[in-house]
This record gives C-alpha cells, sequence and structure tokens, in this order.
C-alpha cells in the first residue's frame, strides 16, 4: 500500500489514515480475537519482555488488536501495568498504574481509560505497547495526527522497548513521516514479533 505521490507528506499520511480506518473496520471481532491470543503468545516468549517489571500498554478499541488479553497477562505475571490516560485539555498522555481492569472508564475520546492515581514516571518504564494506523520495517509509525506518543517515545529510557501492536496488514511499504515522528523498536502482530532494522 503506497501513498499517492503526488501528495505532500502531511496530504501522505491523511489518505494513508482514512485508507487504513476503512480496511481496519472490516475486522471481524474473531479476528480481534485471534489476533489477541497469538499476539500474547508471540509476547510473552521474549526476554523483553520477560525481564520486564513495568510495561505500558494501551486500551484498544473496535479495529484494533483486542488487548485484554495482553493486560490480563501482564497482571497474572504481577508486572506492573500502565495505561494512558489523556489530560483535561486533550494536550498530552499520562500513564497511570492499573492493578484491578475494572477500574478503566471510558475517557475523552470513548476509550477505557485508569483512574488517576499512581502515575508512571515514562524514564521508569521497560517497555511500552502502543497502538498505531501503519507501521513500516524501519519501525516508522502513522498514529492518528495527535502526536501523543511521539512526545512520549523520547522520554523512554534507552534499554526500554518500544512495541507497536498491529495486524500484520498494517504493516507496508514504507510510512510517510516527518521530523517529529518517533519510530518503535519493535511490532507485534499476528504473524510474530518482528524487529524494526532501526535498533
Amino acid at each position: 500500500m503506497k501513498p499517492s505521490p503526488n501528495l505532500d507528506t502531511e496530504g501522505q499520511k491523511t489518505q494513508l489514515r482514512e485508507k487504513l480506518k476503512q480496511i481496519r473496520n472490516q475486522v471481524t471481532s474473531d479476528m480481534a480475537e485471534m489476533a489477541a491470543l497469538t499476539t500474547w503468545v508471540y509476547l510473552q516468549t521474549r526476554k523483553e519482555f520477560v525481564q520486564a517489571e513495568s510495561v505500558a500498554a494501551f486500551s484498544s478499541i473496535q479495529g484494533e488488536v483486542n488487548t485484554l488479553t495482553i493486560l490480563e497477562g501482564v497482571l497474572k505475571l504481577n508486572k506492573k501495568l500502565f495505561l494512558p490516560r489523556v489530560s483535561n485539555d486533550r494536550s498530552h498522555l499520562g500513564f497511570y498504574e492499573v492493578k484491578d481492569l475494572r477500574g478503566l472508564a471510558p475517557g475523552a475520546f470513548g476509550i477505557l481509560e485508569p483512574p488517576i492515581q499512581h502515575p508512571a514516571r515514562v524514564e521508569d518504564l521497560d517497555m511500552m505497547i502502543l497502538p498505531g494506523l501503519a507501521f513500516d520495517l524501519k519501525g516508522s509509525r502513522l498514529g492518528f495526527g495527535k502526536g501523543f506518543y511521539d512526545r512520549i517515545l523520547p522520554r523512554l529510557k534507552k534499554s526500554a522497548l518500544s512495541v507497536g501492536l498491529c495486524y500484520s496488514f498494517q504493516v507496508i511499504e514504507k510510512v510517510p513521516v516527518t521530523g517529529a515522528d518517533v519510530p518503535v523498536k519493535a511490532l507485534l502482530h499476528e504473524n510474530g514479533f518482528v524487529t524494526c532494522s532501526n535498533r
């Protein structure tokens, strides 16, 4: 999948977002559940995950790989789980520890969010699993245009692993990027765990 070369970078991003949203909207609940199980199988065998004491992840929405299996798995392994919450002015994300998924509630964009307690120091996280509409094998990521994660990823410690969670159809030949875009170090989808070439 390629954006039109006649558009500038932001135009290419907009075009790709619309294409990927359309494809993603066709994901069935069975596909989402299957991907949830297989991605968890791949993730829990990774040395980086086994060694991680603190994991930041996200609450999935319709069309995304269902993250519930991963969230439950992190908690069952007694790792610290942190989930994002959009600030009141919708300018940034904060991460807060979650000890019971039943305490999540719909937030600013209708996404399940943690209560404002036990904030994480992003610099202390060992792993961050994050969403995106498209990725490429260099780790370039197409988000939703808010820039939330592009501002957070540079704050992670050097040893932390950033992982883009997606379906394999969301891995494209080349994601259009600007200087503000920050790549991830790995991809996780229903076909496996891929270390990106930027590492």
